[in-house]
């Protein structure tokens, strides 16, 4: 879910709680720079914007993009992290004057990462964008918070993680408030982690990831008793809607997932395809180096097979008359000749 509210003439709200993308989906839970920013301006001159976040991040460019909005809007923005402000979400928690976090909320920052399929020069190319835009989100926590850059970078190599306690010890928040509930969680020792997308490999990554002792909370019935989900179908009796959002969010990954194998498919690549699709399911993204060696392979084995053609066709013996045959030839093309002189006899 996100959404821009005014709450009054002069103050607005924004719920940043989904993935940040370079499309709007509110189904989907899917956010642009885009859309957020074309709904803050629609609220006229307010003064005031309290920006909650509770993302998993996204689409590095499109955070960029939010951030320097905010960090040139007029307004004075206060950054409250609900839950997590994680990778691309850290980075637009920088664009307030002030940033809040509960005890039991995180921060994470780390390097960008992306996929190429090409020759090594474009891999090298990708390296290398990828260092540039690494700086880039560095000069944004450095600015922040003042700490050296080597250290800054550290951290981003590291992939850091940090609590509440931790991001005001080095000044990636401002105030540290009492716990709140979170919920909105993935799997990691009894602990639910939901992004606003679903079920995803990035929320199981995520997940793996976390601090092991942070973030155990457990749902709340209507009279605030703790209540304890133990399956699938408790789960899905319990919270509906999330489950048949997470299954049509799951459903519509997978099948843009095939979509976008059978477009790689090519002659030699059919194992790899196949083996991608049910026995070892990957993302087309991390398929690219084999599909890059089997098509080199591939183009390798055509060579040996026209080469070897060329060569045999050289070794086959030539069929050529014997003696026999080129002295009938002769005797037979004499006595045309003379018959010929006779007058046909």
């Amino acid at each position: 879910m996100w959404k821009v509210t005014a709450k009054t003439e002069s103050e607005a709200e924004i719920l940043l709680y989904d993935e940040i993308s370079d499309i709007d989906s509110g189904d989907w839970g899917l956010i642009s720079a885009k859309g957020l920013i074309n709904r803050v301006k629609s609220l006229g001159n307010v003064q005031n914007i309290t920006l909650r976040i509770n993302s998993i991040g996204g689409d590095i460019f499109q955070a960029q993009a939010i951030y320097s909005y905010l960090k040139s809007h007029p307004a004075q923005i206060t950054v409250r992290v609900d839950g997590l402000a994680a990778s691309a979400a850290s980075v637009i928690a920088m664009a307030g004057d002030k940033i809040i976090m509960p005890r039991n909320t995180l921060m994470m920052i780390h390097n960008p990462a992306g996929g190429v399929y090409g020759e090594a020069e474009d891999m090298r190319d990708t390296a290398e964008i990828l260092d540039k835009v690494r700086d880039t989100i560095a000069n944004v926590y450095v600015s922040r918070t003042g700490l050296e850059r080597e250290k800054v970078i550290a951290m981003m190599d590291s992939e850091t993680w940090m609590d509440a306690n931790e991001a005001h010890e080095l000044k990636f928040c401002d105030e540290v408030e009492e716990a709140v509930t979170v919920a909105a969680m993935a799997v990691k020792g009894g602990t639910i982690f939901r992004s606003g997308f679903g079920f995803s490999r990035v929320d199981e990554y995520l997940a793996s990831k976390m601090p092991a002792d942070t973030l155990k909370i457990t749902p709340a019935k209507e009279d605030k008793s703790e209540m304890e989900i133990k399956n699938a179908s408790e789960l899905e009796a319990t919270y509906p809607e999330i489950v048949g959002e997470i299954r049509a969010s799951a459903v519509k990954a997978e099948r843009e997932r095939l979509r976008t194998l059978d477009s790689l498919t090519a002659p030699g690549r059919e194992a790899i395809i196949a083996r991608a699709k049910y026995d070892d399911p990957k993302d087309p993204r991390d398929i690219a180096i084999e599909l890059l060696n089997a098509d080199t392979a591939n183009a390798r084995l055509r060579d040996m097979e026209s080469d070897s053609q060329v060569v045999n066709s050289a070794l086959t013996p030539q069929k050529t008359p014997s003696n026999d045959e080129e002295d009938t030839r002769i005797i037979d093309m004499i006595a045309q000749n003379v018959n010929a002189i006779r007058g046909g006899k």
